[in-house]
C-alpha cells in the first residue's frame, strides 16, 4: 500500500489495540512511516503531559475555591470602580480636579501628538505613561506564539513608519551619547540593572498563587500602570530570511548551529528564524495608589515620600534571535536562541533601590520569597527567575564554563538550557534529553 497521510499515522496511535489500523500495520514494515509514527507518538504523549501540566496537583477544597472567586469579585468590582470614576471625571471637566489634571497632562498630550497613536484594537495608553511607540516593521508574524498588536504612525504607509521610527531612533541615540551630560545619564541609567547572572527563586503552588495575586492587585488598582499591561508579550517576532538578516535586525552575530550537533530526527536547518527587536517598557508608579492598597492590606500608617509619585520603571527588553528546527512530522522540535541583556532603572524622584524596597515590603508576598530575594547581594547584576516546583525541575550547570541552569518538566521529557555568557542570554530547547540539548549548547561557542 502507498505510505498513508500525517492524518491517517496519528489516527492509528488512537485505535484501540484490538480494532484495526492499516496506517500502524504499513509503518510496522516501512522504515519511514516508522520514524514518522515514532515522532508522533512523541508529540502525542509530549502534548498530552502538556495539558496535565495545567491541572493543580489536587483538587482544590471548597474554601480555596470560595477565596477564588471572592477576589475575583473584589478585582472586578475595583474595575468597574475606577471606570466610573473615570467616566464621571471626562463628563465633568470643570471640577478643580479635572483642571488639575488638565493641566498636568498639557506637556504629555503636546507630546503624544508628536508621537504615533496607539492602535485601537490596543486602546489609549493612560495620560501618565509616557511610554514610546514601538517599531513595526514588514514580515511581521501575527500568529502564537506571541501575537503582539502595533502602533501606527497616522496616514504613513508600514515602510514609511518603519523608516520613520528609525529615524527617531538613531536622533535620540546621537543626542544621548553626543555630549557628555547624555553619556552621563546614559551610564548613570546602566549602573542601575544590567542582568549578568541568574538566580532560580523556587515557588511552589500556594507562593506562586500568593505571588501572583499580589501583582495582579497591583496592576488592578493603578499602582503600577504601563502599555506593558496592554500589550500581549514583550516584542514582535519577525520572520528573518536568514541569519545575517537576522543580525543586522537583532544587532548582535547569529550562532551557526551544527548539523552534527543536532539529535537524530530534528532537520538539519532551521524552519525558521524569528527575531523579536529590542524595546522600552515604562511602568509609572502611582503614590497615592500604593498608599490606598498599603492601608487597605493593614499599614494604616504607611508613608511614602511625594516624590515617589509618577516614577517611572524602565525595562530595557533585548533583542531575541530564535532558530526554530522541525522534527520529521514537521512541528518545531527544537529552538536555539540568544539575546542581549535586560536592563532596568528608573526616571523620577524614587531610585531603583528605593522602589524595590517599596515592592519587597508589600503586604502579601511570601516572606520566604522575599528573604530569598534581600539575600541577592549582587542584586544589581543578578536576574530573578521564578520557578514554580510543581511543574518544573531544575539544576545548576555550566556551559563551556559558564554558570547555567537546566530545566525539565516532571517527565523529563522537555529539556531547556539557559546561561549568559559576553554580555548575552543563550537558550537551547525542545523535545530532547538533557545531553541532546547540552550538546548543542556547547557547539554554539
Amino acid at each position: 500500500m502507498p505510505c498513508p497521510d500525517l492524518g491517517a499515522l496519528r489516527a492509528s496511535l488512537d485505535a484501540p489495540d484490538g480494532a484495526p489500523a492499516d496506517a500502524r500495520d504499513h509503518a510496522r514494515a516501512c522504515p519511514s512511516c516508522s520514524d514518522t509514527l515514532a515522532e508522533l507518538q512523541r508529540n502525542a504523549e509530549l502534548a498530552a503531559l502538556a495539558v496535565a501540566l495545567t491541572a493543580p496537583s489536587a483538587p482544590p477544597a471548597p474554601a480555596q475555591v470560595e477565596a477564588a472567586l471572592a477576589r475575583f469579585e473584589q478585582r472586578r468590582a475595583r474595575r468597574a470602580a475606577t471606570a466610573a470614576t473615570a467616566a464621571t471625571a471626562l463628563a465633568t471637566p470643570a471640577t478643580p480636579a479635572a483642571t488639575a489634571l488638565a493641566t498636568a497632562a498639557t506637556p504629555a498630550a503636546t507630546a503624544a501628538a508628536a508621537q504615533p497613536a496607539p492602535s485601537p484594537s490596543v486602546g489609549r495608553a493612560p495620560g501618565r505613561e509616557g511610554s514610546p511607540p514601538g517599531d513595526s516593521a514588514g514580515g511581521a508574524v501575527h500568529t502564537p506564539p506571541v501575537p503582539l498588536a502595533r502602533r501606527r504612525l497616522a496616514r504613513l504607509g508600514a515602510r514609511t513608519r518603519a523608516a520613520a521610527a528609525a529615524m527617531v531612533a538613531a536622533l535620540v541615540l546621537a543626542g544621548l551619547v553626543a555630549t557628555p551630560a547624555g553619556r552621563a545619564a546614559a551610564g548613570s541609567f546602566l549602573a542601575q540593572f544590567r542582568s549578568q547572572r541568574f538566580q532560580v527563586l523556587s515557588l511552589d503552588p500556594n507562593q506562586t498563587s500568593q505571588v501572583g495575586d499580589v501583582l495582579a492587585e497591583l496592576v488592578d488598582t493603578g499602582v503600577f500602570s504601563g502599555r506593558a499591561f496592554q500589550d500581549s508579550g514583550f516584542g514582535e517576532p519577525q520572520v528573518a530570511a536568514d541569519r545575517a538578516e537576522a543580525a543586522r535586525r537583532a544587532g548582535f552575530p547569529v550562532p551557526v548551529v551544527d548539523p552534527a550537533a543536532l539529535p537524530r530526527g530534528i532537520e538539519r536547518a532551521p524552519q525558521r528564524i524569528l527575531v523579536s527587536p529590542a524595546r522600552e517598557a515604562r511602568l509609572t508608579f502611582d503614590r497615592d495608589r500604593a498608599l490606598d492598597y498599603l492601608r487597605a492590606h493593614g499599614r494604616p500608617d504607611a508613608q511614602l515620600p511625594e516624590r515617589y509619585d509618577g516614577t517611572q520603571l524602565v525595562v530595557q527588553v533585548p533583542a531575541v534571535v530564535v532558530q526554530q528546527f522541525a522534527g520529521r512530522d514537521g512541528g518545531p522540535a527544537l529552538l536555539v536562541g540568544k539575546a542581549g541583556t535586560l536592563g532596568l532603572g528608573t526616571e523620577g524622584g524614587a531610585s531603583l533601590e528605593e522602589l524595590r524596597e517599596v515592592v519587597l515590603d508589600l503586604p502579601g508576598l511570601p516572606a520566604e520569597t522575599v528573604a530569598e530575594l534581600r539575600a541577592i547581594g549582587d542584586w544589581r547584576n543578578t536576574l530573578p527567575l521564578p520557578v514554580p516546583t510543581d511543574e518544573v525541575r531544575w539544576n545548576p550547570t555550566t556551559i563551556e564554563g559558564a554558570e547555567a541552569i537546566d530545566f525539565a518538566d516532571p517527565t523529563g521529557r522537555l529539556h531547556a538550557l539557559l546561561w549568559q555568557r559576553n554580555d548575552h542570554i543563550w537558550g537551547v530547547a525542545g523535545v530532547v534529553s538533557s545531553d541532546e540539548a547540552r550538546h548543542v549548547a556547547n557547539s554554539l561557542g
